[in-house]
């Protein structure tokens, strides 16, 4: 039964831990936004203080003695018990001007979770040492304990977007968190009196140092660097595998659970008794699924979905298990256990730093650079079941055969870029793709392989091969630009026939223009004259000059919706990212800022926040045009948000929401949040399907909604064929402190 209390202390600890991370993202959204880059910066925020927990954890276990240790560490979780219900932290701390708030997003969030969550991360470390002194006869080996713990952290990972969120508003949230974290510590106490009762001598109790003091030899430096390195790999990879399927492959809200469910998931194999035959098995597996891995990159492949995605994730979780097996592997005696997990925890912290917050600095004009890297410094990887071999040493030879490998790869690359024309949008364009890329990155991945006896030269094949690969410029046409902010990469492309220039975040094209028209520039896609955005404004253009003077447009894309403004009005966009307001401006890409025929206004920062400073009855006419990205912004649309915006609109005003959006059906919870206001909001949809006469003419399939305090105010749009009225959903409305995004997923066909 003493493992069992010590693994249920263990699993409640690491569950606490991973349901209080996506509760203090949803305290943060209405501050800071729901952006990939956000959440980044809570994943870097909680691995540090994970590192500050084992910092603590280190001193608490080799400085004090037994009975100091249990007497400090109850007396250190009865403390972070009372400091969980304190007072929340100022949401002015963090910046809204759209510059990087990182220093601002940490200090909100070491102010709302830092003391309790640094408490519960000492667990793992601090029980797995007490075990070690009970003298149980799995004591000499306690790391089969991590195994529960991260048992813990999967399963508090799955639980709060699939039970916990959808269900229980944030105060009822943090209500029972706080009760959750009073049974830890119950089990925290339990495990204190055991190892208390257990400890077989006096001195044992007593003495200075630790009790049982070490009998074997401290961890060399470059045997500390290997751990560290070990938990850096992994943990960079995540944040690259998470920000690619999400931005560029599946943008499906809440699918960065996946990838973080397979990282904790390969702790939980690794650490319960993993044999050598497995680590042979992973070992030879996973240089085989990083090159089906950087072909998938290096081919843009998005489709088939299944296929892409699964290549992607289980190339991820086979490298994952390969990193983390080392790492079990190679774990030191038990009077070392809290250096190892210190270690551990460093890695896992310069990874995650590395992907948040250098890379963006680093890599402003190289998009996601990161990514491709880390899968270069996992090929390195390999287990080692006795001393080298002598083949597989440095050889000059190698250096050459490296050489001939780049000089084979640039030559199909080029060639086939040159002789072999991308493929369009038709029916056999997944095949053409598939044979160019087969010619042009199969033949060197297959000779990558080949080569694979050697670790080294195999990556290096590897980082040749990427590097190659951008050297093919037709597979999406031209890139013009590459800028990557803090919230993510942005590409100005120009299509394969060179009549459109395109904005893009990933798989999400925030406006395009043609190139050759001479005039004031037309608006494309969602925004196309002869679509909703068109009668829109055909009918905004029929009222009185008195309704139709200020107009706010939350996102900005590339600067289309400015085309519907007219002499004498006041346009203002509110966009968050900086890099889209650079672009937009520049009229060497987009002219519909430059050649608009008012001067707009555009305000950087969140858009909400931002509103909050104008003036009530300001607007008669209100734009939300940022739900298109399948990563919504959720705190746009909850009860306070459509609050703000009602009293920012102007007596007959107009509320317009672009919900175009590939996973969520969102205008039945538009709809509802309508209802639920008071006075209530006349609702009407625009799901239109362009002529084909249009599509040709740039338009996209596009869902408009609108909404009024009077049905009057909408004029042509209250009825006809076009415009539809909306029926709210019956799931409860959106707010602040709840929002679930499974009552709005798309079923069917859609």
């Amino acid at each position: 039964m003493l493992p069992v209390l010590f693994a249920a202390t263990l699993f409640a600890s690491a569950a606490l831990l991973f349901v209080v991370q996506p509760m203090a993202g949803k305290v943060l959204l209405p501050q800071a936004g729901g952006t990939p880059a956000v959440w980044n910066t809570c994943l870097v925020f909680f691995q540090a203080v994970l590192l500050l927990g084992y910092l603590y954890a280190h001193a608490l276990t080799t400085v004090l003695s037994a009975r100091r240790q249990i007497v400090a560490h109850l007396g250190v979780i009865a403390l972070g018990l009372a400091v969980a219900v304190g007072v929340r932290p100022d949401p002015d701390w963090i910046p809204d001007d759209g510059e990087f708030p990182f220093a601002g997003l940490v200090a909100f969030l070491a102010a709302l979770v830092g003391g309790p969550f640094l408490v519960l991360s000492a667990s793992a470390p601090v029980f797995q040492r007490w075990f070690a002194q009970t003298g149980h006869r799995s004591a000499h080996d306690p790391y089969f304990l991590y195994a529960a713990s991260n048992a813990g952290s999967f399963i508090g990972l799955l639980g709060y977007p699939f039970l916990v969120e959808p269900n229980l508003p944030l105060d009822h949230q943090e209500s029972w968190w706080r009760t959750g974290y009073a049974v830890f510590f119950g089990l925290a106490a339990a495990c204190g009196t055991v190892v208390w009762l257990r400890s077989r001598r006096s001195d044992e109790l007593q003495a200075s140092t630790q009790p049982d003091g070490p009998k074997t030899p401290a961890p060399s430096r470059g045997q500390l660097l290997k751990w560290v390195g070990l938990a850096a790999l992994p943990s960079s990879l995540l944040m690259g595998a998470t920000t690619h399927l999400t931005t560029d492959v599946a943008p499906v809200p809440l699918f960065w659970v996946v990838p973080l469910a397979l990282y904790l998931l390969s702790f939980v194999i690794v650490f319960a008794r993993w044999p050598d035959s497995a680590r042979r098995v992973v070992g030879r597996a996973t240089p085989m699924l990083l090159v089906f891995l950087v072909v998938a990159l290096l081919t843009g492949a998005t489709e088939p979905l299944a296929l892409v995605v699964g290549v992607h994730l289980v190339a991820f979780f086979a490298a994952a298990l390969l990193c983390h097996g080392e790492l079990a592997h190679d774990r030191p005696a038990r009077d070392h256990l809290t250096a190892f997990y210190l270690a551990m925890s460093a890695g896992g912290v310069l990874g995650g730093l590395f992907n948040a917050l250098v890379a963006p600095l680093l890599f402003t004009r190289l998009g996601l650079v990161e990514y491709p890297l880390a899968i270069v410094a996992v090929a390195f990887v390999r287990p080692r079941f006795g001393p080298p071999e002598a083949d597989k040493r440095f050889a000059m030879r190698d250096v050459a055969i490296v050489a001939a490998f780049a000089a084979l790869t640039v030559a199909l690359v080029l060639g086939v870029s040159r002789f072999v024309p991308a493929a369009g949008d038709g029916p056999d364009a997944m095949i053409a793709r598939l044979v160019r890329g087969g010619l042009m990155f199969g033949i060197p991945a297959a000779v990558a392989f080949a080569l694979v006896r050697k670790a080294w030269r195999f990556a290096a094949c590897l980082g040749v091969l990427l590097l190659a690969g951008t050297l093919d410029t037709g597979r999406h046409g031209t890139t013009e630009l590459v800028e990557r902010t803090f919230f993510g990469t942005l590409r100005v492309t120009r299509s394969a026939d060179g009549k459109l220039v395109r904005l893009v975040h990933g798989t999400t094209q925030h406006g395009q223009e043609w190139a050759d028209e001479t005039g004031p520039p037309r608006p494309l896609m969602y925004y196309h004259r002869s679509g909703p955005v068109g009668r829109l404004f055909a009918a905004f253009d029929k009222r009185p000059p008195d309704q139709k003077r200020r107009v706010a447009v939350v996102g900005l894309g590339c600067g289309a919706m400015a085309a519907y403004a007219e002499p004498g009005q006041e346009w203002t966009f509110y966009e968050i990212d900086p890099g889209v307001v650079r672009i937009a401006r520049d009229p060497r890409y987009f002219r519909f800022l430059s050649e608009c025929a008012v001067e707009p206004r555009i305000v950087l920062g969140d858009a909400r926040r931002q509103l909050v400073r104008e003036p009530d009855g300001q607007f008669d006419l209100i734009v939300l045009d940022a739900f298109s990205s399948d990563a919504i912004p959720v705190h746009l649309l909850t009860r306070e948000a459509y609050a703000l915006y009602v009293r920012k609109l102007a007596p007959h005003g107009v509320l317009a929401f672009h919900l175009s959006n590939r996973y969520l059906d969102l205008p039945p919870m538009v709809a509802r949040l309508g209802a639920d206001h008071d006075p209530p909001f006349s609702t009407h949809e625009d799901r239109d399907k362009p002529f084909e006469r249009d599509r040709e003419d740039g338009a996209f399939d596009s869902d408009w909604v609108v909404a009024a305090r009077d049905p009057a105010d909408l004029g042509p749009m209250r009825s006809g064929a076009r415009w539809q009225t909306v029926r709210p959903t019956a799931a409860p409305v959106w707010r602040d402190d709840f929002s679930n995004l499974l009552t709005v997923w798309k079923r069917g066909e859609e």
